[in-house]
């Protein structure tokens, strides 16, 4: 239709002036198609059959519409070597040699000559080489290890957000500034003069929709760069909601264009009121394609993680480029766990051989002795284990759910089976009841694994949550004694 108009719709209606005018108006093709026979360029039963033949095409591709059956192996020239995600949930290496990880991690803080940076930069230097002397890697040095294992291995790593370089939390410190001329340095671009792959530090504004636009296309057009979009807050990513339900969610079901864009989504009731606490974990888990039933494997349309330990999330990232697939993951990240003492990994964990773990156990407790199961996710499970310690609770276990979808029902079953005495299964959360993962396990665990879980955590609110410090506190202290108590609801 020529007029500008839904082709199902009467635009007389409202507009009856202008599409009087332009209904006594030819058409843009019976004008050109006159002046080329003006012109005697095509003869009138030319132009007749140039558009019989034309809608005859139009006709044929039509009917072949009824009977086409899309190919779900439509991998791009440029994804050679990679498959779609099959069934199951596959197991990768993606451990590193114990050398490789400190020699990355002592780059990352190596300073040019005559470079100039804040004192706090200093303090993290020091604390770096404090950590890998010690042990004891914390988060920022884990994501750090696998940035710069993944270079080394000649993949490029693209991170962008709003002061990712530095980290919302002052954390990160990827991206150094020389405190008298301005001049950028990024230590790891510096980790050997063969090195073939680069980071890549994008500090954008907090314009979510676009940048998570950007980085998505970016993600779909190559597949040798980890594309890493961090929100500011995990909550933040409300303003790119139209990119995840359109494209990111389900470019791969629509279009069959993989994607391994990461989104690290900062989240934890810290007392931070209603916009800077929680990243609506229950959204990215109502938008997977999975199956209550069971079934999932490394099809889902995207993953999503909620990491309790560093390793744990080194293992996420570099296992987003060294499988032979790929598929968005959302990682529910920390806030106070970069600095937590005990979120901490040893170097070990990381080393060859190790791998992502989608349930961690509770070798903490003799499984004989255990009546009660906790299971839980992310950073809600070291204040429990505070809690259980601070109560004497010898028969209580804590289980770590670290892969929420696809949901890992063979790991959990291998869990649950360890604790033959086990009458009460709890599922603790941090969120309301009507947000966090307990409306995606609780259906699972049940069908599933036949187990009935109790819930644990706040009231259904519609606000995820409150603003108020003494109310927050006291919800805070409730929802840690709730998964102890005898009566459980």
């Amino acid at each position: 239709s020529f007029r500008g108009h839904n082709e199902l719709d009467e635009p007389m209606i409202t507009q009856p002036v202008m599409y009087d005018v332009i209904n006594k108006r030819q058409s843009v093709t019976d004008r050109y198609a006159g002046r080329l026979e003006n012109q005697g360029v095509l003869a009138s039963a030319d132009i007749q059959k140039c558009s019989e033949d034309h809608k005859q095409w139009l006709r044929q591709q039509k009917a072949a519409a009824d009977t086409y059956q899309p190919s779900m192996d439509d991998v791009r020239p440029w994804w050679n070597g990679l498959r779609q995600g099959g069934d199951g949930l596959s197991v990768w290496d993606t451990g590193c040699p114990e050398d490789l990880l400190r020699y990355v991690s002592f780059k990352s803080v190596e300073l040019p000559k005559d470079f100039t940076v804040h004192s706090v930069i200093n303090r993290h230097i020091n604390g770096r080489r404090e950590r890998i002397a010690n042990g004891n890697i914390d988060w920022a040095t884990a994501e750090t290890m696998a940035f710069g294992s993944l270079l080394f291995q000649g993949f490029n790593v693209r991170l962008s957000g709003q002061d990712v370089g530095r980290g919302t939390f002052s954390h990160r410190h990827v991206m150094l500034v020389d405190q008298t001329s301005d001049q950028l340095h990024i230590p790891l671009n510096t980790l050997s003069e063969k090195q073939s792959g680069f980071l890549e530090v994008a500090n954008s504004p907090l314009s979510e929709e676009a940048v998570l636009g950007f980085e998505y296309g970016m993600s779909v057009a190559t597949a040798r760069t980890l594309f890493i979009w961090e929100a500011q807050f995990g909550d933040f990513f409300n303003g790119a909601q139209l990119m995840l339900d359109a494209f990111v969610s389900c470019g791969e079901s629509k279009w069959q264009l993989m994607s391994g864009l990461v989104m690290l989504l900062p989240t934890g009731m810290d007392g931070a009121g209603a916009e800077h606490s929680s990243c609506r974990l229950e959204r990215f888990l109502q938008l997977c394609d999975s199956n209550e039933d069971g079934g999932d494997g490394d099809w889902l349309n995207w993953h999503v993680a909620y990491p309790t330990t560093p390793s744990q999330y080194f293992h996420l990232l570099r296992q987003q480029m060294v499988r032979d697939f790929r598929k968005p993951l959302i990682v529910a990240a920390p806030k106070t766990l970069l600095r937590l003492k005990d979120a901490v990994s040893s170097l070990s964990e990381m080393s060859s051989g190790h791998h992502f773990q989608p349930v961690l156990g509770d070798a903490s407790v003799s499984a004989e002795k255990v009546k009660r199961v906790i299971f839980c996710s992310g950073k809600h499970y070291y204040a429990l284990a505070d809690k259980r310690k601070a109560l004497g609770h010898h028969n209580t276990a804590i289980v770590r759910i670290e892969l929420l979808a696809p949901f890992p029902v063979t790991a959990i079953s291998r869990e649950i089976a360890k604790y033959e005495n086990g009458t009460e299964f709890v599922w603790s959360q941090e969120e309301s009841r009507n947000m966090g993962a307990w409306s995606f396990v609780s259906p699972r665990f049940s069908r599933q694994l036949s187990i009935q879980l109790s819930y644990c955590g706040r009231a259904a609110s519609a606000s995820p949550a409150v603003g108020v410090a003494k109310i927050h506190q006291k919800q805070a202290e409730d929802v840690l004694q709730q998964p102890f108590r005898f009566t459980l609801r």
